[in-house]
């Protein structure tokens, strides 16, 4: 922290401490300034100018007062506190000053450099999207550094689940709009992140209908034709209508995991069959790691398959060797699968020792539908009405006419 208050200290003063005549300038100014003498071979010694010594408190205190500071603990306690506030004002005025290319070179000068740039570019992303700045937000993900492969996982699901929150409340038929969701980096950062399960009766899925018919990109094309799909389910379309899902080499594994889900969706006969083909397809190393069942885990409870949850828990056995799975979240889904299975098998040992251990909001973008379920297990294991409420008011938000009543007492059946 010296360090830094030598830096502070002579940005503050406009010049550099190098000589006699430097250290003796400044000790005229603290004077003149706070009314307090400090030598300037004090001053020498603390800049270096010549042989360092400890610094005394008196030195650390009076430069931390010239500073605007209280003593030097009152500088190590606040300096970042409010340099963070000093640095996210002028980030605002940059905003809001229309300083397009300053931002943007603000932007890529930082990226891929640390987590704390990331929660930093999020913000900046948001306000944008809440001034309908869709242009620059465009702009921001047309930089070659904004590509998703430079991002660590968490770093990506952060980014798209910070941002995706926010897409509800833009008008989606904004042309500009319309041009960031169709930029790649926009969709692998946000699009294919935060799924938006909840609001497939709105905004969400009007977003993957237009990028679905702009796109040229397999993988996008299938992503979406996969949650439209799942659109239809719930709207209890006629399966003819669905779209047929094909698996190219080079899918990330969550995708390829939506893309068998669809046999759940169609009620296919044969799914344990083609469940068997899809899981030696996809061993490694003696095991098929979870992410390639991500999506084939809670479409099974959707659609009430307890045949195939049964099969996916014989295969997956070493669920306590973490290393096992790709990423926490995805052991999370399916032990949940599991807490569904259990419940309807009335072990109730197995059921107090999962959800014990659960935890809901790691689900993101499925948390509503997880707690509709939740609420169903909860119902069949002590029969409170108030699971009943809680699945309703929740039903309500999601798909009240596929959410019945109806479906909650019979989900077990």
């Amino acid at each position: 922290m010296e360090k830094k208050l030598r830096d502070i200290t002579q940005e503050k003063i406009g010049f550099s401490i190098t000589s006699l005549k430097d250290s003796k300038r400044l000790s005229e100014i603290i004077a003149k300034e706070n009314d307090i003498d400090i030598s300037y071979n004090t001053i020498r010694r603390f800049f270096g100018v010549v042989k360092n010594v400890q610094a005394s408190n008196f030195t650390l205190d009076t430069l931390s007062k010239f500073n605007g500071f209280d003593s030097y603990s009152d500088f190590m306690l606040n300096f970042k506190l409010r340099n963070k506030w000093r640095e996210e004002f002028d980030i605002s005025k940059i905003i809001h000053r229309g300083k397009d290319e300053k931002l943007l070179k603000y932007i890529e000068g930082n990226l891929n450099q640390s987590r704390g740039f990331s929660l930093k570019l999020i913000q900046i992303i948001r306000e944008l999207l809440l001034i309908r700045n869709f242009n620059l937000i465009r702009r921001i993900f047309d930089l070659k550094k904004m590509n998703a492969a430079n991002f660590n996982y968490d770093d990506t699901v952060l980014i798209g689940m910070s941002i995706g929150y926010l897409i509800s409340v833009v008008n989606i038929k904004n042309k500009m709009f319309n041009k960031l969701i169709l930029n790649e980096n926009f969709q692998d950062l946000v699009i294919t992140i935060f799924v938006d399960y909840g609001s497939l009766r709105t905004y969400y899925s009007e977003i993957i209908k237009i990028i679905h018919s702009k796109t040229s990109r397999k993988n996008i094309q299938v992503f979406c034709e996969g949650i439209l799909n799942l659109n239809l389910y719930l709207n209890k379309k006629n399966n003819e209508s669905f779209y047929i899902l094909e698996e190219e080499n080079d899918f990330h594994p969550i995708l390829k995991s939506r893309i068998f889900a669809q046999y759940l969706l169609m009620e296919d006969s044969e799914i344990i069959s083609k469940l068997d083909k899809y899981y030696k397809k996809h061993l490694k190393d003696g095991f098929i790691p979870i992410e390639y069942l991500f999506e084939i885990n809670f479409t099974s409870i959707l659609t009430r398959n307890f045949e195939v949850m049964e099969w996916i828990i014989e295969k997956i056995k070493p669920e306590t060797d973490y290393t096992f799975f790709y990423k926490y979240e995805h052991y999370n889904n399916f032990v949940f699968m599991k807490l569904i299975y259990f419940t309807k098998m009335n072990d109730h040992k197995k059921v107090a020792a999962i959800d014990k251990n659960l935890t809901i909001q790691r689900f993101k973008s499925y948390e509503g539908m997880a707690l509709l379920y939740h609420n169903i297990c909860k119902y069949k294991w002590d029969n409170d009405k108030k699971y009943l409420d809680e699945y309703l008011e929740i039903a309500k938000e999601i798909n009240p006419t596929f959410f019945t009543k109806k479906y909650f007492f019979n989900y077990f059946n």
